[in-house]
């Protein structure tokens, strides 16, 4: 079998989770027997090829080229949607900067106005502009041309088939992986401070999570580049004297950095799960994860979960996993999470080939 893996042409320049998953997929795909190449193209040549994967339906600017091009040599087609509802997060992130640029008033002023933020986001949700109803029908239309969906999580099929509405096409399952190398050897049992990786962003709510953990007394640490200067400015505006911003480590130094913390924390608008909780999950910390996207589908009962939008409870998790003892190598978490397995998403996805196929 020949498999073609396509993802955007910004992913070397921009890294992200949908460049990361389409590595690791060629990787165990070729390990199983299949001919897997990836391009970073808007216009794939998909011809000579059994199947076509493009990863990702976020941008419809990116996808749809990509999709029109597989379309046009009359291969079959699997998409890895990627995809979750965003409809709080657009609607909500400029209420929230604007929040957190006030002047501050304090801790219960902070969750007053916070307060108000989850009141009104019923009413606020369920009237998205015109603009991004036409993104969302953009992505649904190109959901629809697929001939399998692959997605990474049963909570993800459901919010396509459910907020897309796309029940016409078949959905397989294939959770995220995780290298044997991701896993400590041991767990250390001195750990402290609390780190948050990931690119320095609404989506990702640091400056949320510094708000909330302003008056407390332990040492953050956030690793992430950044896009957007004023967002960033927002982080630093809540940061301490024992707040760290680093752009980018490593790998050993990133692995070294979640094998001395206490706790990880990333308190998301909606990840599909966030490698970075798992890898953090799997390197002994402790974590604490959003609780709108995939996560617990991932992480189980072993793990905190807060609402991105409520920093007092982001900081009443905080501090509750803080207290917790050390976790130990071989505990319920670690061991859910060694059953995540690159060979595995492999084994689904040629189902899903070979189904779009047929």
């Amino acid at each position: 079998m020949r498999a073609l893996l396509v993802v955007r042409p910004s992913v070397a320049d921009a890294p992200g989770g949908d460049g990361a998953v389409a590595e690791h997929a060629a990787a165990a795909l070729r390990a199983r027997g299949v001919d897997a190449d990836i391009v970073a193209t808007l216009t794939p040549d998909a011809r000579g090829y059994d199947v076509a994967h493009v990863f990702g339906i976020f941008d419809p600017d990116i996808a749809e080229p990509q999709v029109d091009a597989v379309r046009a040599a009359n291969v079959p087609l699997v998409i890895s949607p990627i995809w979750w509802d965003r409809t709080a997060l657009f609607r909500l992130s400029p209420l929230v900067e604007r929040a957190l640029s006030r002047p501050r008033p304090g801790r219960e002023g902070v969750d007053k106005r916070f307060a108000e933020l989850r009141r009104i986001e019923p009413k606020l949700v369920s009237k998205p502009g015109r603009g991004a109803l036409r993104h969302v029908a953009r992505q649904a239309a190109l959901l629809r041309r697929c001939d399998v969906a692959l997605t990474a999580s049963v909570i993800e099929s459901f919010a396509c088939a459910r907020f897309l509405g796309i029940d016409s096409v078949p959905y397989v399952v294939a959770p995220y992986g995780l290298d044997a190398d991701a896993f400590a050897a041991t767990f250390s049992p001195q750990r402290e401070g609390v780190v948050c990786v990931g690119r320095i962003e609404p989506l990702k709510n640091q400056a949320t999570l510094l708000c909330a953990l302003h008056d407390l007394d332990v040492d953050v640490t956030l690793v992430g580049s950044a896009r957007d200067t004023g967002y960033v400015g927002i982080c630093r505006r809540w940061a301490t004297e024992r707040t760290r911003l680093i752009e980018r480590l490593p790998r050993g130094e990133l692995n070294a950095l979640l094998e001395r913390a206490a706790v990880h924390v990333l308190p998301s608008w909606g990840d599909l799960p966030g490698f970075v909780s798992l890898e953090a999950a799997a390197r002994g910390a402790r974590v604490v994860a959003g609780a709108r996207g995939s996560e617990r589908e991932y992480l189980g009962p072993d793990a905190g979960y807060v609402d991105p939008l409520d920093p007092a409870a982001i900081r009443d998790a905080v501090v509750r996993a803080l207290a917790e003892p050390p976790r130990s190598a071989g505990d319920a978490l670690d061991a859910r999470l060694r059953t995540f397995r690159w060979d595995a998403y492999a084994e689904r996805a040629v189902e899903a080939y070979q189904r779009a196929g047929t």
